[in-house]
This record gives C-alpha cells, sequence and structure tokens, in this order.
C-alpha cells in the first residue's frame, strides 16, 4: 500500500514531465503556423491553376464549376492569415479576439477543480491542449480544402472539417471554454 507521501511524489513527477513538455511546445506551435503558412501559398497557387483550368473549360463550351477555385483560395487566405482568422472566430465565438490566459477556476465540480483549479498540471495541461486545437484548427481547413477536388472522398468532408475547426477554437481558447462549461452546468 502507497504511503501519502509517495503518493504527493508520483503526482509531482507526473506534473514536471507535463511541464517539460508544455515548455517545449511553443516551438511546436510555431511549427505547426509556419506548415500552415506553407499550406496556405500551395492552396493559393492550386486556386490559380484551378482558375485558369475553369477559364479554359468555359471557352471550350463545357459546363465547369468554379467551386473548387474558390474553396481553395477561401482556404489559402485562411491559413496564410492565420492569426487574423483565428482572432475572428475567436471574436464570433466568445466575444473577444483574445485567448485568455490559464488562471485557476473555481467550480463545485471536483474533476474541473482538479485539472483546472489551480493545481500542478493546469497550465501545463491548458498549453498542451491549445497546441491540439492549433493543430486539429489548421487539420479542420486542409479537410475542407480536400474536399473542393471530390476525387473520391467521403460524404460529410465539409461539415468534418467545420467541427475540426470549432473544436479548435474551443481547445484554443480552453480557458474560457471550461468556465463557460463550469458556469453553465455548475453556476458560477
Amino acid at each position: 500500500m502507497p504511503t501519502s507521501g509517495s503518493i504527493f511524489n508520483w503526482i509531482t513527477s507526473q506534473a514536471d514531465i507535463l511541464n517539460n513538455v508544455a515548455n517545449n511546445l511553443p516551438s511546436v506551435q510555431r511549427l505547426i503556423s509556419g506548415f500552415a503558412y506553407i499550406m496556405g501559398i500551395g492552396f493559393a497557387f492550386k486556386a490559380m491553376y484551378s482558375l485558369k483550368t475553369y477559364g479554359e473549360m468555359r471557352t471550350a463550351g463545357s459546363q465547369a464549376s468554379i467551386k473548387e477555385a474558390l474553396t481553395y483560395l477561401i482556404v489559402a487566405s485562411v491559413l496564410i492569415y492565420m492569426p487574423t482568422a483565428v482572432q475572428i472566430v475567436l471574436m464570433s465565438s466568445f466575444g473577444s479576439p483574445n485567448i485568455l490566459a490559464y488562471s485557476p477556476v473555481s467550480s463545485s465540480n471536483a474533476g474541473i477543480n482538479v485539472l483546472f483549479g489551480g493545481s500542478a498540471i493546469g497550465l501545463p495541461l491548458t498549453i498542451i491542449i491549445q497546441t491540439i486545437g492549433l493543430w486539429s484548427f489548421v487539420k479542420g481547413w486542409v479537410m475542407i480544402a480536400r474536399t473542393a477536388s471530390g476525387g473520391g472522398q467521403q460524404q460529410g468532408g465539409i461539415s468534418k472539417g467545420l467541427v475540426h475547426v470549432m473544436g479548435g477554437v474551443f481547445a484554443l481558447n480552453i480557458v474560457e471554454t471550461v468556465n463557460i462549461i463550469n458556469n453553465t452546468l455548475y453556476g458560477t
């Protein structure tokens, strides 16, 4: 049977692991943002090529759709201007364009208090969730872009992409998301 001291040491060592992981994640966030810029430029070139193909098909007299070119153009602009796009979606979702800094949550729910109530794992867990949210935001827009070509894609690709985008936004602003859930379910 472990003693209370050994359990405390185990929890402290787990918090140290989370802190070490969280300390390295700002570099990963910059890497994800850099990949988003590069993919955005690639999608912009794909949009221009699709517009060229659309123009050639229109002059040949066949029916062509501009959906592919517009989808790639929209996704390219979102990925190239990702910080602004995140601020716009945050403003629409939370009423503020700022991602809140970690602050302890006081809740009547024991699970929320353990994770986000000022414990040693609250801040590192917040940074980890925000990194996953950034990845999900970018992945959602890439999923939306992949539906533009229509080559063998599953049904519901746009809706799956939008779910990733919105889930990413909620994860990016996990502090406010937890506050909203806490206030909705457990009161203030």
